[in-house]
């Protein structure tokens, strides 16, 4: 019984709470021009000079579209820039106004400093592409840099990766510098996943027992037992693809020997199922992102670098830019005031419109 008070009493503050973010002369001001009111008086309740309507045994102060968007920012910014369920929860229950629920929506969604700060909540822009498909080996090949390796044994700190496309295959260089663009928009799916395929294997045989060897070592016995296992996309292992190698792990005097048809008829097989692979990838990843075709003209916000070098409470997005060229549907040239032209260069997934509640509207 004591706690079912306390919390009704908590309620009731917080109701009070959103009450005193506006003055009881502007709701009376505001009813007094409000001809919806003028028209249906008999049909509502008035207390203290203030009109309520009832909605499902509930009474509700009623305010104008305007004056409501008004009292929406007020509460969204006055608590921290909350969500559009928290707003609601805030404000219906005391309050009534045509496109309510749709004005807070629209103005969580429109609010520069959520879409600048926050992580969650936004909607994400760019479907799924592909490079390729490549159709035969060294056709299409990408390379990545991948840092943070300093010590275990070794002075470089950076592992180079070089993949191709068609058999999967890997090779690797190790450095003490890197000159690479980070966060560059030509980045792709199929190197972010093979990074983190080998930095785990890498950090697996780092860790072991015993374990006295550099890590540049290690990396290139990683790279080597990569090319020797089968992928989980083409079936088969990159160093079989490339050059025909049987890499079983039978004994020798048990291994098959195939012929050139069974190596090539295995290739096309691979290609399938890199395709297939695709496909089914992309209708998971679409589900939540946004088709958006940005124009030249168009404003906004960039992602504010990489996110391993951001500080923690910088922002994660700025601007609002201006698109000043476009490379193709996914990469945009933004004019960001940076004189370095690669860095004014950005894929689509890191870019959010400018919207305004009007827009948002048609929406």
């Amino acid at each position: 019984m004591y706690d079912l008070q306390e919390k009704l009493n908590y309620n009731k503050e917080e109701l009070l709470k959103i009450v005193n973010l506006i003055q009881i002369k502007d709701i009376v001001e505001d009813q007094e021009q409000n001809e919806t009111i003028e028209e249906n008086k008999e049909n509502l309740i008035q207390k203290n000079t203030i009109y309520y309507k009832k909605i499902k045994k509930h009474e509700k102060i009623i305010l104008s579209e305007e004056f409501s968007k008004k009292l929406i920012k007020k509460v969204h910014e006055d608590l921290c820039h909350i969500g559009i369920r928290q707003l609601q929860k805030k404000i219906s229950p005391i309050y009534t106004a045509k496109n309510l629920t749709k004005n807070i929506i629209n103005i969580c969604k429109t609010c520069e400093i959520c879409i600048k700060n926050k992580s969650r909540g936004q909607g994400k822009f760019g479907l799924m592409s592909q490079l390729g498909p490549a159709t035969k080996p060294f056709e299409i090949m990408s390379m990545d840099t991948i840092g943070g390796f300093g010590g275990s044994r070794s002075t470089k700190k950076y592992l180079h990766l070089l993949v191709d496309h068609y058999t999967r295959y890997a090779f690797i260089v190790t450095s003490k510098t890197q000159n690479a663009t980070v966060n560059t928009p030509f980045s792709n799916g199929l190197n972010e996943r093979l990074n983190q395929t080998i930095v785990n294997k890498i950090r697996c045989r780092i860790n072991e027992k015993n374990n006295k060897r550099t890590w540049t070592t290690v990396a290139r016995e990683c790279i080597e037992k990569y090319n020797e296992t089968e992928h989980s996309v083409t079936g088969f292992a990159p160093k079989y693809l490339l050059d025909g190698t049987n890499v079983s792990i039978l004994p020798n005097e048990l291994k098959i020997i195939e012929g050139e048809d069974k190596w090539i008829a295995d290739k096309i097989l691979a290609l399938e199922n890199t395709i297939k692979s695709h496909k089914y990838n992309k209708k998971i990843f679409d589900r939540k992102r946004k088709m958006q075709e940005f124009n030249i003209g168009d404003s906004v916000y960039v992602e504010n670098g990489n996110r391993l070098n951001r500080k923690k409470l910088d922002e994660l997005k700025i601007g609002p830019f201006k698109i000043v060229g476009k490379i193709s549907n996914s990469i945009y040239r933004i004019d960001t005031g940076n004189r370095k032209t690669e860095s004014t260069l950005f894929h689509i997934t890191k870019l959010q419109p400018v919207t305004t509640e009007s827009e948002e509207d048609e929406i």
